[in-house]
């Protein structure tokens, strides 16, 4: 159950990562298009978009995966995974405003769906990590 359990949270871990990374490139693609920019600036922009420049919870508070992706078996099939699909950005020159603005709103729908799916997957996975520490307490030395 543990090791089922470790699978599920790195598959919505991953799915969230890509939603995430999707939406800030989106947002700044709407950003560029309001300034103006070409398509080359925001190319050149990915490495910023993409870093990690908020606060980070302590180590004790965080979830290491370990793998960081999922198994090449494991796929997201509950209906917006071709949000996450490299379809999303190929296409985006040739999207509209309205349609990176929905493409956006349904990237926070998945990341919602998929964080509650995360906080599901922990509770269990703290209730075994509780359960096999009482078993271990109680096995005789």
């Amino acid at each position: 159950m543990r090791h089922e359990c470790a699978e599920i949270e790195t598959e919505v871990s991953y799915v969230r990562r890509l939603a995430q990374a999707r939406i800030d490139i989106l947002q700044a693609e709407v950003e560029r298009r309001a300034a103006g920019g070409s398509l080359g600036d925001l190319i050149d922009a990915l490495p910023r978009i993409l870093s990690d420049s908020g606060d980070r919870a302590p180590a004790s508070a965080t979830r290491l995966t370990n793998p960081l992706a999922p198994s090449m078996g494991n796929e997201w099939n509950r209906g917006l995974e071709r949000l996450i699909s490299d379809a999303t950005l190929v296409n985006l020159p040739s999207l509209t405003d309205e349609e990176v603005a929905s493409t956006i709103e349904q990237l926070h729908e998945l990341e919602r769906e998929v964080s509650t799916t995360r906080k599901s997957v922990h509770v269990v996975q703290d209730a075994l990590e509780r359960d096999l520490a009482r078993r271990l307490a109680a096995e005789p030395t």
